[in-house]
């Protein structure tokens, strides 16, 4: 069960993450309601629940305005930087370290 949830998610994951960004921060900050990308009404297939009903997609303006602020990568990083300074600088770290380690592995394979 646990791995039919884990694959659905990734899945859509997948297919939010490739589909072309609708959503802008100049959408954003203009205070306008980003469109969903499936209607309102339409099962999410989420295979959340042995029993009972799937999700049902609700109306954009049922969702909370937190959720469409979500989807914009920079203004969250932006959001964390002015609330907490220390967890945006963890966050710097650890893909500069991320990017480092990466890179010596790389030059140690250029050697052999």
């Amino acid at each position: 069960m646990f791995r039919n949830i884990i694959k659905s998610t990734a899945t859509i994951r997948r297919s939010i993450i490739n589909k072309p960004a609708s959503f802008s921060t100049s959408t954003i900050l203009k205070n306008e309601v980003p469109k969903s990308s499936c209607p309102a009404g339409t099962v999410l297939n989420l295979k959340v629940r042995q029993r009972g009903d799937e999700p049902v997609a609700l109306e954009d303006s049922e969702y909370p305005e937190w959720l469409w602020k979500m989807l914009d990568p920079e203004l969250v990083r932006e959001e964390i930087k002015n609330e907490d300074f220390m967890r945006w600088r963890k966050i710097q770290l650890r893909k500069a370290n991320a990017k480092r380690i990466k890179q010596n592995n790389f030059m140690e394979t250029m050697k052999k």
